[in-house]
């Protein structure tokens, strides 16, 4: 199985760092072990540093070190030097080599790049645990892989270096809000729209985290402050229209969904493959929770009422499934009589 160009691109750059963050620890390591090796070996007598001592003043001068001291440091450090670039160059070469073994097995399909690509975070993560960006790619893999519970440490961790990062702080509340925790995202959110009043992604998740617990009203309203900030913002207009239709502000959740249509006639595509991801990862009240919105939207979407019934049939809700096979024979009737065997399987 191929991966996609640019996953593969992703992951080379993923192992980059990490090979370069280890070489340069591994360097800084071995670089005072040798310092203290060599002190060990070779203590200078005390007139020695006496006597040396001019040459690292302002006044002093080289000139008072005797020309046989000044061969033997020049050879030293020579070859501490090249000692040092041939370390560095194994281990990179080494590491180049477990790179390409790992990409044949990828590209064989051997092994999973989503797999791979989280062993190397981790393994960043646990050497060099200051590496802030390493956080934010493990939340972006446990987002992608269904793995909230996941995704919420890594960001916790994230806003613990980064406090005063007003991104961070919104990856934080987009992880409490993917793991159903409306109440913690909105104190995540707020805390960031504090440091940066002009965050959009900070606004709209604020909107997206009031409308989980049915408080359309500031749901409204924070969706209309992030509009302000990015006019052009199809999601958030389509968030909005979901937000006054749920409030019985039909006319003007229609508007709002016209001007969502108007700046990306897919956008409701967009919630119906979203849903899908979530069905194929088995969240499926998430999945719902798209396919409803898309609904809402376009009532003459089939695809959608078919996918929604097999949400529900997934949670063991058969009655609800058997309402979208309903409304799908006006539509659609094959996709009807699909989800008819579905449901009397």
């Amino acid at each position: 199985m191929l991966f996609a160009e640019s996953n593969i691109r992703q992951f080379l750059r993923e192992v980059s760092l990490a090979a370069c963050e280890l070489a340069s620890r591994w360097r800084l390591g071995m670089d005072r072990c040798d310092m203290a090796t060599s002190t060990k070996r070779n203590p200078q007598p005390l007139d020695d540093v006496d006597r040396f001592a001019g040459a690292f003043s302002r006044r002093g001068v080289s000139e008072n070190v005797p020309p046989a001291a000044q061969r033997q440091q020049g050879a030293s450090r020579s070859r501490a030097v090249a000692h040092r670039s041939h370390r560095v160059r194994t281990s990179l070469l080494v590491m180049s080599i477990l790179v390409a073994i790992v990409f044949v097995l990828i590209q064989a399909g051997v092994i999973e790049l989503d797999r791979v690509r989280a062993a190397i975070l981790r393994h960043i993560v646990a050497v060099c645990p200051d590496q802030a960006g390493a956080y934010k790619y493990l939340n972006k893999h446990y987002n992608a892989t269904g793995r909230p519970r996941e995704a919420v440490d890594a960001c916790e961790k994230l806003v613990a270096m980064r406090p005063e990062d007003p991104c961070a702080v919104v990856l934080l509340g987009d992880a409490y809000g993917d793991e159903n925790r409306p109440e913690e995202a909105i104190t995540s959110y707020q805390k960031a729209i504090t440091l940066d009043p002009n965050s959009f992604n900070a606004h709209f998740g604020l909107g997206k985290a009031y409308s989980a617990l049915g408080r359309y009203v500031e749901a409204i309203d924070s969706y209309h402050h992030a509009l302000k900030i990015q006019p052009g913002s199809a999601a958030a207009h389509m968030s909005l229209g979901l937000a006054l239709s749920s409030a019985g502000r039909y006319e003007e959740a229609m508007q709002a969904f016209q001007q969502a249509k108007q700046i990306d006639p897919m956008i409701n595509e967009v919630q119906v493959i979203s849903g899908n991801s979530y069905l194929e990862a088995g969240l499926y009240r998430q999945a719902i929770a798209c396919y409803r919105d898309a609904i809402t939207i376009d009532q003459n979407h089939a695809r959608a009422y078919y996918n929604l019934g097999k949400a529900y049939l997934e949670i063991g809700d058969r009655g609800l499934a058997i309402e979208q096979q309903h409304i799908l024979e006006s539509l659609d009737p094959g996709l009807a009589d699909q989800l008819g065997r579905l449901i009397n399987n």
